[in-house]
């Protein structure tokens, strides 16, 4: 084994902020598209004030210098701040007080799992303070040691209790001479790994069992875990699916998330086909309609156990009916989807890539004002209640 192919840090780390547009971007879209600096400046400008809140970075990796999209057209896509207003304005944070339950992923699995719901299982969780009642709560980097060595059924997947993105995320595959082995082939010193993960992520960091992908996607995309991004809303009594995506991994990554060069990200229609799928960002973008390992069409595949996987969404995002909009990561596994996570502020990018649309279109606008509205009146009727209540309680007195 070659020091080269052991990494000082194992976890996966956070995306580095995107950058202002370099003069050479600028000049290499007004070659290939005819659109002058000036006016690309101009556009961006109009775009950043616009309800989809689009910054100059966004607005190159979307690709809306392109001349085929009208200016209409590139006003409804959103960047990170205007799918965060498109969340909020569903979501009321004076709603929505749970949010912090569904953001902690021991706990929110723990009750799923509870209630009947398919979910990933938790072997342990690293943290120096909260206990987790039958999972192993390891304390500092010695019982982590311990625990990886001695308890854990490996493959595991590990990642931060705290945060999004994939950030901090690893695939364990197990441990050999004294040195921990990631899922891509990468390795890394055992104790420099605890001593990380302790050092890195004092919110605490979970460990659950690693999950096998469905043949039928594995035939495909390969073996590595690629989750379909389902985004419910409730804009009437019952929480529905809006859209879903499929996220897939590059080839040598450790998760599917799209920021890491390679992945990928698919369309998948009401009926659960596969579409196109988009590699790449801003004008290194590209669809494909293969798989550039397997060679597979993904327009072959129709999500198994479709009509589950929206049922079951559905039904976890009923527990919290408060919520006017969730998105899921759920696994497809032999034995059918697995729900991983839930997201309150899901970041409807990952459906603008594939589509080459933006998500404030005349089709959804329409859900979102609905749900909007839906929530103001939960929200409404709390409020009337605890009047109702304190009057009551006046009276009383």
């Amino acid at each position: 084994m070659t020091s080269a192919t052991i990494d000082d840090k194992a976890l996966l780390a956070a995306p580095q902020d995107a950058k202002a547009p370099a003069s050479a971007t600028l000049v290499s879209v007004a070659r290939a598209h005819g659109l002058s600096p000036f006016a690309q400046m101009r556009k961006m400008i109009a775009l950043r004030f616009g309800p989809g809140k689009i910054d100059q970075p966004e607005y190159y990796a979307y690709g809306l210098f392109h001349p085929d999209l009208t200016l209409e057209q590139k006003k409804e896509f959103v960047g990170i701040t205007g799918s965060w207003k498109i969340n909020c304005r569903l979501n009321p944070a004076d709603l929505t007080v749970s949010r912090v339950f569904v953001s902690d992923k021991v706990m929110y699995t723990a009750l799923l799992r509870q209630l009947g719901f398919s979910t990933t299982k938790t072997q342990g969780v690293a943290s120096k303070t909260r206990n987790f009642g039958n999972t192993p709560a390891l304390r500092d980097p010695a019982a982590l040691q311990d625990f990886l060595t001695n308890q854990a059924q490996f493959p595991l997947f590990g990642k931060p209790c705290e945060g999004r993105g994939s950030v901090g995320s690893a695939m364990l595959a197990g441990i050999e001479d004294g040195q921990i082995v990631m899922g891509n082939g990468h390795r890394a010193d055992l104790a420099g790994f605890c001593a990380e993960v302790f050092a890195d992520y004092p919110e605490g960091f979970i460990f659950q069992t690693a999950l096998t992908q469905h043949k039928a996607l594995a035939d495909v995309a390969g073996s590595a875990i690629g989750t379909m991004r389902v985004v419910t809303v409730r804009d009437t009594d019952t929480p529905r699916v809006l859209y879903t995506v499929w996220t897939i991994p590059s080839p040598d990554a450790m998760s599917d998330n799209f920021w890491q060069s390679g992945s990928m990200i698919a369309q998948v229609d009401e009926n659960g086909q596969v579409g196109a799928c988009k590699v790449g960002t801003g004008l290194e973008a590209r669809m494909i309609d293969t798989h550039p390992v397997s060679g597979a069409r993904f327009d072959s595949v129709r999500v198994p156990e479709w009509e589950k996987l929206q049922q079951m969404a559905s039904e976890a995002h009923a527990l919290f009916p408060e919520f006017g909009i969730i998105g899921w990561d759920i696994a497809i596994t032999p034995d059918g989807p697995v729900i991983i996570e839930a997201n309150d502020n899901s970041y409807h990018a990952l459906w603008q890539l594939p589509e080459g649309r933006g998500i404030l279109n005349p089709d959804f606008i329409p859900v979102f004002d609905k749900t909007a509205a839906k929530s103001q009146s939960i929200l409404q009727g709390k409020i009337d209640m605890i009047n109702i209540r304190k009057q009551a309680k006046k009276r009383k007195g």
